[in-house]
């Protein structure tokens, strides 16, 4: 009979390994003994801080039982909840989870002296095994182990199964190659996954701060007793660059790329490979940022990599990326776009290798050497038979070469330099060459003006959409460091008052920026540049968009945004009249540059002028520490709500700054109505409106910072007034409609 129970306790166990479908389940203890050998030392395969892992044998299956430490404080409650959280867990590159038990028993023990009856827990978890075992006994440097395609696939199976647990939020708090097991096929798949949800928060930091030998895979931040999503990313970063050098640690990337150069040279699409890692190294140096705000998403690394992955031709084709071993039976059997993609790649290399036959640029034209031109024209012509051609002829190849810049290493510099090897993975950034810059804005011949620091044309991209193209005259030193971080956030922030980004030129010298057009310029043109009508009405609307805007910047996910240069000539109008907030970041650039001016200007009143057009928008605070945050920006919001009432520029009458007026007329009598916009301020309710508005600017610009509001209040304050102000004109249009009663 007990056999015969045994043995149904077995199935159960033995179905649900066949049946990946198959939920998991309340396991008895006896059956987990049975399978264990009682829990028999030899069957032990791991132990760690929490528990120890022994290997379980069902028929010619085998499992792997999680006995939980009895010095573990848990409770039926927290253990149960544990196993709720693991049964929602279903991920290819996750340990799969078979059952659970949660058994008490009584036995007799010594206690001072007496025997007494104890209360003895078993907490199991039972989990899939995986034979390969743990990653960190096959991790190597780059001259042995395992193969790159290997390490890449590894790489990415277990963003994957970060990315699966961090969408369920769930964190791990111990990720490293010990808690990733590696399946017969190599597949990662991650364990050990979640134990710290079985705590209180206390308890958690604590813990926390004592893995036993899971230090060097610890975000700095747990040392605080700080947990979030973004600690499971440093330990990644350091996992990442384990599997690439064998060592855990910081690395430069061009020590990891040059440690793996060796080798993919002995392999087909060793170009591609390599590129490969030197993208998963950008990575995981990015992944260990000391600052958790800077490391990226999951997702976000996956997308990196997938269309790394997607540039391998090589692959694709199972063809070698190298020109000289394309063989003329091979060529003959390949469609022209592929080896024309080919022979692109292999140029590529060619130039790169032999810098001596580099014909330098002149006046902006790349000249390609003549070696590797005859061999780009011998090999169109041994491929182009009928049906197929390189990218449809030899000289529009040739031609396409030319426009992709590839013979150019100057190109190739800038791009790095302006920091291409990462903007060229932001998700929805697309990065112009300078042939197509040529041909969005045709050769430059629609100039729309000059701003701080360069030139804006017209320009128009393949699928019509218009576009402004900025060109910058210089970029510092300083400037260029923050470049990159700047594209890179300024691409995240997507709002109908936020001006898209399109993208970027970065093969010049210095970079070029492609943003949504706006039909109507700046607000700083409109107000004062044109004798354009602007309604009340439309300037409550322009109010409220720009707040809108600047709203959004500051209550950006968990980490505020700050525009840096709040001004009216740094807000564009659509077609519709609708604001868009511009320039966000490279206000960063403009304040760099501004210092270096205010520093290199030997005239004193060169230097006095230029704090004068930033007076009106600086407050006090600014001013002394040079440091911008919200609140200083919603200072410079109510100087902008001046301009929109009054339509004076900041600083008018030669040395009179807005700001200080309309603040002394307003203290003497509530009021700024002498220097409203006369053309707006024909009517009472107008005025009403009007003396509203500036009520909210005279907040917005109160000296102590602490006593302004916020921009959700500013925004919502003209809402307020736009609402009041059009049922007041809804009342007033009925009663003329009805007219007068009888």
């Amino acid at each position: 009979m007990d056999c015969e129970a045994s043995s149904n306790r077995h199935g159960v166990l033995e179905r649900m390994l066949l049946d990946e479908s198959a939920e998991p389940t309340d396991l008895p203890l006896s059956l987990l003994e049975d399978i264990t050998n009682h829990f028999h030392p030899d069957q032990q395969i791991g132990s760690g801080g929490f528990a120890v892992v022994y290997k379980g044998m069902i028929g010619k299956w085998m499992v792997a039982v999680k006995k939980l430490s009895n010095t573990v404080d848990i409770t039926e409650s927290k253990f149960h909840g544990e196993v709720k959280c693991l049964i929602k867990i279903k991920h290819k590159n996750i340990v799969r989870f078979l059952g659970y038990c949660a058994d008490t028993q009584g036995k007799m023990a010594e206690y001072e002296g007496k025997l007494v009856m104890a209360d003895v827990r078993n907490w199991l978890l039972c989990f899939e095994f995986v034979p390969k075992g743990s990653l960190d006994k096959h991790m190597s440097d780059a001259s042995c182990g395992l193969e790159w395609k290997e390490r890449y696939r590894i790489i990415r199976g277990i963003c994957e199964g970060l990315h699966y647990l961090h969408e369920k939020r769930i964190l791990h708090l111990d990720l490293k190659p010990a808690n990733v097991l590696l399946d017969i096929g190599m597949v990662p798949k991650i364990a050990d996954f979640g134990l710290s949800r079985c705590f209180d928060e206390g308890q958690t930091r604590a813990i926390t701060q004592h893995l036993c030998g899971s230090h060097g895979y610890l975000a700095p931040e747990f040392y605080r007793g700080q947990i979030t999503f973004a600690s499971d990313i440093y330990s990644l970063g350091v996992i990442i660059m384990e599997i690439l050098t064998g060592a855990k640690g910081y690395f430069e990337e061009e020590n990891v790329v040059k440690s793996w150069m060796d080798r993919l040279d002995q392999v087909p699409e060793g170009h591609t490979q390599l590129e490969q890692v030197r993208v998963c190294t950008k990575i995981g140096i990015e992944c260990m940022d000391l600052d958790p705000k800077k490391r990226p998403f999951v997702q976000h690394i996956i997308d990196r990599l997938d269309k790394t992955a997607r540039t391998d031709y090589s692959c694709q084709t199972g063809m070698s990326s190298s020109l000289a071993e394309l063989q003329p039976s091979l060529l003959e059997e390949q469609s022209g776009e592929i080896i024309g993609k080919l022979v692109a790649e292999s140029l590529i290399k060619d130039i790169n290798e032999r810098p001596e036959k580099e014909d330098h640029c002149q006046q902006g034209q790349e000249n390609a050497d003549q070696w590797s031109l005859r061999e780009a024209q011998n090999t169109e012509r041994k491929v182009n038979r009928p049906g197929t051609s390189i990218f449809g002829s030899k000289s529009s190849f040739l031609e396409k070469l030319k426009n992709l810049n590839i013979f150019s290493r100057k190109a190739h510099k800038n791009f790095v330099r302006n920091g291409g090897p990462h903007l060229q993975n932001v998700r929805g950034l697309t990065i112009f060459t300078k042939t197509e810059i040529k041909k969005i804005t045709k050769n430059n011949s629609e100039f729309l003006g000059t701003g701080r620091f360069g030139k804006v044309y017209k320009g128009t991209l393949p699928d019509n959409t218009l576009v402004a193209v900025k060109t910058f005259i210089t970029l510092s030193d300083d400037m260029r460091r923050e470049f990159e971080v700047i594209i890179d956030m300024h691409k995240e922030l997507i709002h109908k008052n936020i001006r898209k980004l399109y993208g970027c030129c970065l093969e010049v010298d210095v970079p070029m920026l492609v943003f949504e057009f706006a039909a109507h310029r700046s607000l700083q043109d409109i107000l004062h540049g044109s004798k354009q009508k602007l309604p009340l009405d439309l300037r409550i609307d322009i109010a409220i968009g720009s707040a809108e805007g600047l709203r959004y910047m500051h209550s950006y996910a968990n980490q505020p945004i700050l525009h840096g240069d709040v001004r009216p000539d740094n807000i564009f109008l659509d077609d519709k009249l609708a604001p868009k907030f511009s320039n966000f970041g490279l206000s960063k650039l403009y304040c760099i540059e501004k210092k270096r001016m205010l520093q290199a200007s030997e005239s004193k009143d060169t230097r006095n002028q230029l704090m004068l057009l930033n007076m009106g928008y600086m407050d006090l605070e600014f001013m002394i520490t040079g440091r911008v945050t919200q609140k200083s920006e919603v200072y410079s919001f109510g100087a902008i709500l001046l301009e929109l009432i009054t339509r004076k520029e900041n600083v008018f009458d030669e040395n009179c700054i807005l700001v200080t007026e309309y603040r002394k007329l307003y203290e003497r009598g509530k009021s700024g109505r002498a220097m409203f916009d006369k053309e707006i301020a024909s009517e009472d309710e107008d005025i009403f409106a009007l003396e509203e508005i500036g009520k909210v600017a005279i907040e917005c610009l109160k000296e102590d910072s602490k006593e302004r509001p916020d921009m959700t209040e500013v925004m919502e304050q003209l809402m307020m007034i736009r609402r009041n102000r059009r049922l007041v004109q809804a009342r007033n249009k009925a009663m003329t409609t009805s007219g007068p009663s009888v």
